[in-house]
């Protein structure tokens, strides 16, 4: 009878599954899709706020939304431009831009509640 061993041998490639972990990683780690994703949370949470807790009505809601809509959008469009040259800049900073655009989101709020 004849044996097999088979010896086990360490690939040095990443397999398919780990490659893309590894781009998922790499786009968060990159700010911009935690930019846009805190930039789609705050727009979310903004309309229920004016919806349901600040109760404003939907004729009023619905043409200011889409203008805030376009105001998001453009810093989601400016962000990356800001980020194409890395240097150390603290424009480049993620965090300060999800930051600010909380802060923006807050200031909204604070205008209708007032």
């Amino acid at each position: 009878m004849i044996k097999r061993s088979f010896s086990s041998s360490v690939s040095t490639f990443p397999s398919g599954r780990e490659k893309k972990e590894m781009e998922i990683g790499h786009s968060l780690g990159d700010g911009r899709i935690r930019f846009a994703l805190t930039a789609g949370a705050c727009l979310f949470g903004l309309v229920i706020v004016l919806k349901n807790i600040l109760q404003v009505p939907e004729s009023r809601l619905f043409p200011e939304i889409v203008v805030y809509i376009g105001i998001y959008t453009g810093f989601s469009l400016v962000y990356p431009v800001t980020i194409h040259e890395r240097h150390s800049h603290p424009i480049n900073n993620p965090s300060l831009w999800c930051a600010l655009i909380v802060v923006m989101t807050l200031a909204i709020i604070v205008f209708y509640a007032l």
